[in-house]
């Protein structure tokens, strides 16, 4: 442990939190939960990102990567373990106006990356949170409210960047580690640690958004209208039906059919 700490200090660029530091309180936590690393890594580039893979193999610490941190089972933290959290590399930029080819960081949110694309007309199909990370969402699939006409947020993905288990920086695309690319769209954060995705927004307008609440009386009839409604409707209509939302009048409006 002690030699791997000795190369980390002298190849990771970014910073190095520990136990006692200043910043710990606040790293050592994801949104949601809360753990005891003892180490929480900064990078600033694809290199520290390596390093911080094999400091972890070396040391012999189960690793956990943080992007958004909105991870459920707290994923994005760990007890004795180590934790790159990926939140400076959140750079968002269009590398291609012709084809709205965008360059995302691993560790960018999805309000970071509507605040940049929204001025150019162009969107990614994502969630509906803007705090949520980008790398989480998508690398597990990504439902947004425009995946009616665009996909899952996946679906946009043509390339990444990717640090493997062994600390290597390889790309990912349909030309270049085929396999690689085709696990890392919908496979979780289990094939690697993706330090950028480029993705091909698309031209968009203003999103319009609605919702009806009804009796839970009615039900059977409002599910079997909207399912009917929906094998005809247009590709830009995206639609979802909640129930028993607390927020909308509990038991006794359990089904809202939400609509942009």
């Amino acid at each position: 442990m002690t030699s791997a700490l000795a190369t980390l200090r002298r190849d990771f660029g970014g910073d190095i939190i520990e136990p006692g530091g200043a910043e710990y309180e606040s790293a050592r936590r994801s949104v949601l939960v809360s753990g005891s690393p003892t180490q929480v890594l900064r990078p600033k580039s694809g290199a520290d990102v390596q390093a911080g893979v094999r400091f972890a193999a070396e040391a012999g610490l189960v690793l956990s990567v943080r992007g958004g941190g909105h991870s459920f089972p707290g994923f994005g933290t760990n007890d004795e373990g180590g934790v790159i959290d990926l939140s400076r590399l959140a750079n968002v930029e269009i590398i291609d106006d012709e084809r709205h080819l965008v360059r995302i960081g691993g560790g960018a949110t999805w309000g970071q990356v509507a605040e940049v694309l929204a001025p150019h007309g162009l969107a990614i199909s994502s969630g509906d949170t803007k705090s949520v990370g980008v790398g989480g969402l998508t690398l597990t699939g990504g439902i947004g409210w425009k995946v009616r006409k665009y996909g899952l947020a996946l679906d946009s993905v043509v390339a990444a960047e990717v640090v493997t288990a062994d600390g290597a920086l390889v790309r990912a695309s349909a030309q270049e580690h085929p396999e690689l690319f085709w696990a890392i769209r919908g496979g979780g954060g289990n094939f690697g640690i993706v330090t950028a995705f480029k993705f091909a927004a698309h031209p968009t307008t203003d999103v319009f958004y609605g919702r009806i609440a009804f009796p839970a009386a009615e039900a059977g009839t409002v599910l079997q209208g909207w399912a009917d409604h929906l094998r005809t409707a247009p590709e830009e209509l995206t639609s979802t039906a909640s129930f028993a939302n607390p927020f909308a009048g509990g038991p006794q409006a359990p089904v809202g059919p939400g609509q942009t």
